[in-house]
């Protein structure tokens, strides 16, 4: 290759070679930098002009063994959502509400759960579509880069690589076994269709409950003014909200702390009351004092 078509508009050309049938494909990649940074974009590569058979342990062997460069952590193919990553360790969905020790858990946090739900795939792989693109997210920054340079030598040096090889029988298959495939996975096994379909609807029940306390418990907080509306719903020492009643007496206690001595007749009558209380106090330690003298026999009657 001519070292004037090593780069393209920015982007660094790969050659590949198909196996079957015999070809030539180029693949363009560049440092990926989308209008708004995400905390993975500094260590990812955009890679354009993907094969249709492309699969995450295509690119995955492509850079870690066949350019022995750098580790991939994650691919992010093009129009395939990815699931959100959490630091928070992942609760069964059953158990999620039941753990005292963990914070509250939100009725967004149950929605969450709740989309990552998904029915077991009828393909044993995804197609991509002519031209196609992903973001290969790299271990570290410092894999990107030495797997950006690895591209560029390999193309330098005319290093002939040939798509997939080493990993076939790590792939699913294509053609005819393709859609055989796909007749036997349209109708998965019972038991985990049904633990599918339970751990939706459980997390679902979960997310609706979650809702109903949410509403609840706004219905019954006091507005600036002090003032709490009245909706027609459950009554509001039933079971079901004991704990928003426990927290609404909490919050407004708080409110109300410091506001005891707000006028001055409270003021006196306060002061007043505690006067009479240490008075009461007296009079009983005098009279106990008498009563512990007389049974020793110091006092004597006359």
């Amino acid at each position: 290759m001519k070292k004037e078509s090593l780069e393209i508009a920015g982007y660094a050309v790969l050659p590949l070679q198909l196996p079957d049938p015999p070809a030539t494909h180029y693949l363009y990649l560049r440092p990926h930098e989308p209008r708004i940074p995400d905390p993975d974009s500094a260590r990812s590569l955009f890679v354009v002009n993907l094969p249709i058979d492309t699969t995450s342990n295509h690119l995955r062997h492509l850079f870690g063994t066949q350019l022995s460069a750098g580790r991939v952590e994650q691919v992010r193919f093009e129009d395939v959502p990815t699931k959100k990553r959490s630091s928070a360790p992942t609760a069964a969905p059953g158990n999620i509400l039941n753990s005292k020790k963990r914070k509250r858990v939100t009725a967004d946090d149950l929605q969450n759960q709740l989309d990552q739900v998904e029915l077991p795939s009828t393909w044993g792989r995804q197609l991509q579509k002519s031209g196609a693109h992903a973001v290969v997210v790299f271990v570290d920054k410092a894999s990107k880069e030495a797997s950006l340079k690895a591209v560029y030598k390999a193309a330098k040096k005319n290093i002939t690589i040939v798509w997939g090889e080493g990993i076939e029988d790590r792939l699913p298959p294509l053609g005819l076994e393709r859609y055989l495939a796909h007749e036997r996975l349209r109708y998965p096994d019972r038991a985990e269709l049904l633990r599918t379909v339970n751990d939706y609807m459980t997390v679902f029940t979960q997310v609706a409950e979650a809702r109903k306390r949410e509403q609840a418990r706004k219905a019954q907080e006091p507005d600036d003014d002090g003032f709490v509306t009245v909706t027609h719903g459950p009554k509001l020492n039933s079971t079901a909200h004991e704990e928003e009643l426990k927290e609404l007496v909490e919050k407004q206690a708080k409110k109300s702390a410091g506001l005891e001595d707000f006028y001055r007749f409270q003021s006196r009558e306060k002061r007043k009351e505690r006067q009479n209380e240490l008075l009461r106090k007296f009079n009983e330690d005098k009279k106990k004092l008498e009563e512990m003298k007389k049974r020793r026999g110091k006092i004597r009657p006359e």
